[in-house]
């Protein structure tokens, strides 16, 4: 793969960002200040409200509201306590623990010995896991993510990226690595058929408990079974304050973009 990010991965990409927050309160302003210029009061009303909305829509209680009121319909597995699990049992199962990506940090001139990249928050929380799931049940695993972002031809994609992070900080070598996928059906494409090869049909797939629904219901319609290992849960029993303050707008992204493709995925797989 030497090819750069291209035009068709960018649009895509400003469009989803447009269809939430803060992108889509801020394309509400843009429109009013535009097509309601000439009707101050419904203009002043509209940019009013798309402030509000910038505002609570990035707040830690917006967040944990969503989150319980998409569950209705995503129904967000369980934790999977790995500690509790038989780990002669789950050793012995013809399996393997799968590692999705969640993005990479270019330009980190601060790892040089990654060529100056690093994997995203996210997805250290997911090898994190993969690697302690591991550990525990000694099951191969297999990273996947490619490079749609790349601004260089020698930047790493981001399974090789991961693969090399888990080895070096975690102490865990991944069997497979998968550095060809942009999207997670790409990611459930590819990785399932590195694992025919090898005659597994069944995976541990590790990632956030909010992106498991449309990642879990893709894995198996290329005919794996699949064991959510969720991560990420914030599940606050009380408020404070701060929560109520617009300090949390990653989260609120990252959730909508979830529905988003929660919905497109079921319209289109």
């Amino acid at each position: 793969m030497a090819e750069t990010w291209t035009y068709t991965w960018a649009l895509r990409n400003i469009l989803a960002q447009l269809m939430m927050p803060p992108g889509l309160w801020i394309l509400l302003i843009v429109i009013a200040m535009i097509a309601l210029r000439n009707r101050r009061v419904l203009q002043t009303v509209t940019i009013s409200i798309a402030l509000s909305l910038m505002w609570i829509t990035s707040t830690a209680a917006f967040n944990q509201w969503l989150i319980k009121t998409s569950n209705l319909w995503m129904h967000y597995p369980e934790p999977l306590h790995v500690s509790t699990l038989d780990q002669a049992k789950v050793g012995k199962q013809r399996a393997a623990i799968v590692i999705l990506g969640a993005g990479v940090r270019r330009g980190a001139v601060d790892n040089p010995q990654y060529q100056n990249q690093d994997v995203s928050a996210e997805a250290m929380e997911r090898l994190r896991m993969g690697a302690r799931l591991s550990k525990i049940t000694t099951l191969p695993i297999l990273v996947t993510g490619g490079s749609p972002d790349r601004t260089d031809t020698k930047n790493l994609p981001e399974g090789q990226l991961m693969a090399m992070v888990l080895a070096a900080e975690l102490g865990v070598r991944a069997r497979w690595i998968e550095d060809q996928s942009n999207t997670t059906q790409e990611n459930a494409k590819f990785s399932v058929k590195i694992l025919d090869k090898e005659q597994i049909r069944q995976v541990y797939l590790v990632t956030h408990f909010w992106h498991l629904p449309r990642a879990q219901r893709i894995f198996e319609q290329y005919g794996v079974k699949v064991i959510p290992v969720p991560i990420g849960f914030h599940d606050k029993k009380k408020l404070t304050p701060m929560d109520f303050l617009p300090r949390d707008g990653q989260t609120s992204q990252q959730l909508w973009h979830e529905l988003i493709g929660h919905l497109w995925y079921q319209l289109k797989y």
